[in-house]
């Protein structure tokens, strides 16, 4: 009979046993879950991890989540930013962090951004926070993986300031891990450069008299100067009848691109400036790309039509009127005031 009532009485310890155990590896809050944010930092222990998730109320119980650790032998959970739901059972917390699926944040580039403010709009995010200097700083470094030859070798050039990252950047949605640093930010911007559009400047470069990069800069020009899509390959054809014929490209983008700030419209004035982008005093390409380019603008730089225009003014809509001489110019400039 004793015998009876020792394996009973053990039988009733093992079974509350287990079911307080299963009770501290049900999800916290299922019935109404929230969301936590929590850093999991380089070199961490599971203990420390343990700890962490029990404080910011994602687990009830560290112990039980490092028992969990121990028994499955896990030894590889990976550093950064993770979002949890209340919801989540400890083993599918620990599913995430072995897979390292990392919360992430979005940035867009639109085509036609500047370096200074693609800086910007990093420099402007409340949370992951980025130094705007010291990403300058990882982008220029970074620079040294392109192998495509640029034509300048100081950072000033005349009145103006310019950018060796100039154009290196393809405007597109980014997705990045909320742990990147300016490292990260600045390896995976010229990575995508150098996986997508180098080699595409490159092979357009081999049967043509202009360089990769002066490929760069025309794409940049077409960029900043066509207002829609289907004008540019024209607007191009324009820039290399320009530059075949020796003429001053004329171009207000690049007057803007030297002026300390953007205006709504480019005066006489302005024209005067001492800059090597004043393409109105100039008969060359500027020493940088004025702008990032989009995928079009690129595709119209390496194909433009054929034409003989030589001059284009802009409608009030975007729209541009083309010309083949400078008096026809001047006559549709009146047609249309």
């Amino acid at each position: 009979m004793k015998r009876t009532a020792f394996i009973f009485l053990i039988f009733i310890i093992i079974l509350s046993f287990s079911l307080r155990a299963y009770s501290l590896i049900e999800p916290i809050n299922p019935v109404d879950p929230r969301d936590i944010m929590v850093e999991i930092e380089q070199g961490m222990s599971g203990r420390a991890i343990a700890n962490l998730l029990e404080e910011e109320e994602v687990i009830k119980s560290s112990t039980m989540f490092y028992l969990l650790l121990r028994f499955k032998q896990v030894d590889n959970l990976r550093a950064g930013y993770y979002r949890f739901s209340t919801s989540n059972t400890p083993l599918e917390i620990i599913d995430k962090l072995q897979r390292g699926e990392e919360e992430q944040f979005k940035v867009t580039i639109p085509e036609g951004f500047t370096f200074e403010e693609i800086l910007n709009r990093f420099s402007a995010l409340e949370m992951p926070e980025y130094e705007r200097e010291i990403l300058k700083n990882e982008i220029n470094r970074e620079l040294s993986k392109i192998e495509i030859e640029r034509n300048f070798e100081t950072e000033e050039s005349g009145s103006g300031k310019f950018y060796p990252a100039e154009g290196f950047i393809i405007p597109d949605t980014y997705n990045f891990p909320m742990s990147y640093d300016e490292q990260d930010i600045a390896e995976s911007l010229i990575n995508y450069f150098i996986a997508q559009r180098q080699p595409v400047l490159k092979k357009a470069a081999e049967d043509n008299s202009y360089s990769a990069y002066e490929l760069l800069i025309i794409s940049s020009l077409i960029e900043e100067e066509g207002r829609l899509d289907s004008e540019n390959k024209l607007i191009a054809s324009v820039i290399y009848n320009r530059l075949d014929r020796g003429m001053p490209l004329q171009l207000d983008a690049t007057v803007q691109y030297a002026l300390p700030e953007r205006t709504e419209r480019v005066l006489y004035s302005d024209l005067e400036i001492e800059s090597p982008y004043n393409t109105y005093l100039i008969r060359e390409l500027p020493p940088t790309p004025i702008a990032n380019p989009g995928d079009r603008a690129v595709e119209a730089a390496i194909n433009p039509d054929q034409s003989d225009y030589l001059f284009y003014f802009a409608r009030e809509d975007g729209s541009h009127v083309f010309t083949e001489s400078y008096e026809e110019h001047l006559q549709k400039q009146r047609e249309l005031n």
